[in-house]
């Protein structure tokens, strides 16, 4: 029997190190990413302002892999046939499988609007990639050196709440550092109906937080915000309201890969994939998701569209949950059910001077919210980045 997990994101890498442990040396278990290095995601912010370097967020997922038994493939999926259970790779290998699981995340629709994403296909500049946030430092410099209006978002549908947040309160951070924040001001835009809200309604005392610290640092907000399209000087919302910026970085929205759009039924409208209790496609059996990949449907309704904030820390109990009912379909164990808003996870939100320590789960007891005063919050967050690094580097994730 031959498992191929497609993606080495949390849920991929957490996926196949349960399945490497819960099934017979005999049968295969095997990775294919686009991508040699685990990318610790949330550290990207750091990237941008120079305060961190890509290779101090990053580690090889090979060894990792080789060591716990398990084949990796460093390429591209381009196609995907459920009747044949075949898939083909960019380097123009085709591989079988038994059973699919895809945790390739997703890629960012930087085509949602126009004048969305960075140089020279939009005005924005991005900080979801070590390559994109590398590139913003020069810009970041020339800010420093002649100050103007900032502009920080996300788009409708979009669920990365905390690096737009996180982003724009660090920045506020830095140019006090530089003595410049008089001469900048910031803007946040989202659609969420108000400040903190997740696409979960608020988490705990998330809103009363977050708008507090964007209170005390005078950055403006404007919620329930449609952008209309993005000019090299200018944000332009729906309302047709401008605002001046001289920086801007938008969060577009996360579609499904287009291996998995050209897929007849395996996806919605977004290339999300949606999944029953165990993480299987209703539409092909042998084929599961976890992670960004898969359909999250918003808890509740919004006024405009809102994403849905899923932390690393879900999206690995969701690839251990579809790997144990990868392993139950094989024969080793039982099937498990446990749907998304089930899961337990906590997030930190490092706002510079303070922080945001929010831990999320079914039960009321384990929804936590606390403000963390002073400076050590960033601490808690570089201290949660190598702890949740090594758990994954060294298989006890």
């Amino acid at each position: 029997m031959n498992t191929v997990i497609i993606g080495a994101g949390y849920a991929g890498l957490t996926a196949a190190l349960e399945l490497r442990r819960l099934l017979p040396k005999s049968e295969t278990v095997t990775v294919v990413s686009a991508s040699e290095d685990f990318i610790f995601l949330p550290s990207l912010i750091w990237i941008a302002q120079g305060e961190r370097d890509p290779a101090d967020i990053a580690f090889p997922i090979r060894p990792v892999l080789e060591e716990a038994g398990i084949e990796f493939i460093c390429a591209h999926l381009e196609t995907i046939n459920p009747p044949k259970k075949s898939i083909s790779l960019s380097k123009g290998q085709s591989m079988n499988y038994d059973k699919l699981l895809i945790a390739t995340g997703g890629e960012w629709n930087w085509d949602a609007l126009p004048g969305l994403g960075p140089e020279p296909i939009g005005h924005t500049v991005s900080i979801l990639s070590a390559r994109d946030a590398l590139n913003v430092r020069a810009q970041w410099q020339a800010l420093l050196v002649d100050p103007g209006p900032i502009v920080i978002g996300v788009t409708l549908n979009t669920g990365l709440y905390g690096a737009a947040y996180e982003f724009a309160l660090n920045l506020d951070v830095a140019l006090h550092k530089a003595g410049v924040r008089d001469r900048a001001s910031i803007t946040f835009i989202t659609p969420e109906p108000y400040l903190g809200h997740f696409g979960h309604d608020g988490l705990g005392d998330s809103r009363h937080i977050i708008e507090e610290a964007f209170s005390h640092r005078k950055i403006m907000s404007v919620t329930e915000a449609q952008i209309d399209h993005i000019e090299a000087g200018a944000v332009v919302l729906a309302t047709m309201q401008r605002l001046i910026s001289k920086f801007t970085m938008i969060v577009p929205p996360y579609r499904g890969i287009k291996a998995i759009r050209d897929v007849p039924d395996l996806a919605d409208e977004e290339g999300r994939i949606p999944v029953d209790e165990f993480y299987r496609s209703p539409a092909y059996l042998d084929i599961f998701s976890a992670g960004i990949a898969m359909q999250v449907k918003p808890p509740v309704l919004t006024t405009l569209p809102c994403g849905v904030l899923i932390p690393g820390t879900v999206s690995a109990q969701m690839g251990r949950s579809a790997a144990a009912n990868i392993a139950a379909d094989f024969g080793h164990g039982e099937l498990v059910a446990r749907s998304a808003d089930s899961l337990k996870s906590f997030y930190v939100l490092d706002f510079g001077s303070q922080g945001l320590f929010m831990s999320l789960g079914s039960k009321s007891w384990l929804n936590v919210q606390l403000n963390i005063p002073g400076p050590w919050s960033h601490w808690a967050k570089v201290a949660a980045e190598r702890y949740q690094m090594w758990q994954l580097q060294s298989g006890r994730y």
